[in-house]
């Protein structure tokens, strides 16, 4: 008879954990953030940089990011300079939507959701990101790839949103990097599109969303 007992309670203290994981993600995003991923990490320090000042070209936050795109560079298995390069050459809400991405890796995919730190699909991932950017851009992928914010590849920059189907991902600037929410449950993370995937691609600037409401 003990062990009939002991089962639930022990289904109990394991759903008492996750709440506890999960309050803690909603209240206290910097406790939870130093458990993550070293780029989380890296991100947060220097979106908190980056959000203080105009001033894109601040030699303390191009340190910060910086150490943010070596990180990814070497993850990715691409060269660390380029993608440098062409975070320096983005506009300073590109670069914000970038870091806000990336600050989200390691968060479980959940259709439907937009929660920082807690669930995210993917279309959610480039609404937040965007929106910490300040820029109003759609939640529906759809929308996102809307043709009226349609760019060209060769003119795409880092914050880009790339899309196929109705799965969108963010551009990282160099090297078809992207930062995404993969579907089936799995959690936001680094990739280098396909060429299968590239050919279908459309190319959108979600800064273009401020000329017209979607």
């Amino acid at each position: 008879m003990l062990g009939v007992f002991a089962h639930p309670a022990a289904v109990s203290a394991q759903d008492q954990l996750g709440a506890q994981q999960q309050l803690e993600k909603m209240l206290m995003p910097g406790l939870w953030t130093k458990k993550r991923d070293p780029i989380v990490r890296s991100a947060s320090t220097a979106l908190s940089l980056i959000m203080r000042t105009d001033n894109i070209d601040d030699p303390k936050y191009r340190a910060r990011r910086r150490i943010v795109s070596n990180a990814v560079a070497r993850r990715l298995k691409v060269d660390p300079k380029k993608m440098d390069r062409a975070w320096s050459k983005a506009p300073r809400n590109n670069q914000i939507a970038v870091l806000a991405a990336l600050g989200q890796l390691g968060v479980k995919y959940v259709e439907g959701k937009e929660d920082p730190n807690l669930e995210m699909d993917c279309s959610g991932l480039m609404w937040y990101a965007w929106r910490v950017a300040g820029v109003d851009t759609p939640r529906q992928s759809v929308s996102q790839l809307d043709k009226r914010m349609r760019v060209d590849q060769g003119t795409a920059v880092a914050g880009s949103i790339v899309g196929y189907g109705v799965h969108v991902q963010m551009y990282l600037g160099s090297d078809f990097a992207m930062v995404h929410a993969p579907f089936n449950g799995r959690n936001v993370k680094l990739k280098i599109i396909t060429e299968a995937q590239l050919a279908l691609a459309a190319w959108t600037d979600p800064n273009n969303t401020v000329a017209y409401r979607l």
